[in-house]
């Protein structure tokens, strides 16, 4: 039985060179954000930029697709536009893991996977 995809992260071109220009995950995902009165971008937890490999990337969660259906066919479209890499994941969890070095120590590793995950949710 396949386990059904949860989140996706749009990362970097096919041929693995950094896309440019630098900021444009950040655009891409102003297109699910929300600003508030002072200027703060706020992004949803449906779509944000991140650091994958030590790139800029988008993670884009399965209910973009179910209640943003519109928002997510932008996104898609402008990934096969630009041949970037779209990753399947069935596991939030994964998107974290694979910002870390594999030779951390597991409690120093746990703590700083934490602290991305609440780095994330307050950006988001």
């Amino acid at each position: 039985m396949k386990i059904p995809v949860t989140n996706w992260i749009i990362a970097g071109t096919n041929n693995d060179k950094p896309f440019r220009p630098s900021d444009w995950a950040g655009r891409i995902c102003e297109l699910g954000c929300f600003v508030q009165s002072s200027g703060i971008v706020q992004y949803s937890e449906e779509l944000r930029p991140i650091k994958y490999n030590g790139n800029s990337a988008v993670f884009i969660d399965a209910a973009l697709k179910t209640f943003h259906a519109e928002v997510w066919e932008q996104v898609m479209s402008f990934a096969r536009l630009h041949q970037l890499k779209v990753i399947e994941h069935a596991d939030p969890v994964t998107v974290f893991n694979k910002l870390e070095p594999k030779s951390k120590s597991q409690s120093n590793y746990q703590l700083e996977l934490q602290d991305k995950v609440e780095m994330a949710q307050l950006a988001a």
